[in-house]
């Protein structure tokens, strides 16, 4: 799969580190970031905004993987790679969940049903982020960019 500049394409630079190919959860991560981005063109800007390695981990189905950004570009890896600003760790579903929240006057919005789920699963740490308070602004820009909504 050929990659692009991002400068020269007009598009972000998103690829995958050598063997993640195979890896279900950094495949489908990094397209639908690519999908997202593409829909939604206006949250390009928080995907160069993002630099640092963000790890997600599926506790029940036993696989993780580290999206690696650099400020317009993203390396999706299988495992961990590096020290993570980020660390999210919860269930396939729940990791799902996130992708749907809703995006309103460009900030996630926990004040619906899946938000509202999402805090619910954070207090009961069902849903736990290392690095939340620490890196609140990459986990705003990295939110908005999984979101399909």
């Amino acid at each position: 799969m050929e990659q692009k500049n991002p400068s020269s394409a007009g598009e972000p630079d998103i690829k995958m580190a050598p063997g993640a190919e195979e890896a279900g959860m950094a495949s489908m991560l990094a397209e639908m970031i690519k999908t997202n981005l593409k829909n939604k063109p206006e949250r390009v800007k928080d995907f160069n905004k993002l630099k640092g390695t963000i790890w997600i981990t599926a506790e029940d189905a036993d696989i993780d993987m580290t999206m690696e950004f650099d400020r317009g570009s993203l390396t999706a890896s299988s495992g961990k790679v590096g020290k993570p600003m980020l660390a999210i760790s919860t269930d396939s579903s729940t990791l799902m969940d996130l992708a749907n929240i809703n995006i309103k006057f460009g900030m996630p919005y926990y004040f619906d049903e899946t938000g509202r789920m999402v805090i619910k699963k954070l207090l009961k740490k069902e849903l736990k982020i290392k690095g939340m308070f620490t890196h609140t602004m990459a986990l705003t820009h990295m939110t908005k960019i999984m979101s399909v909504q």
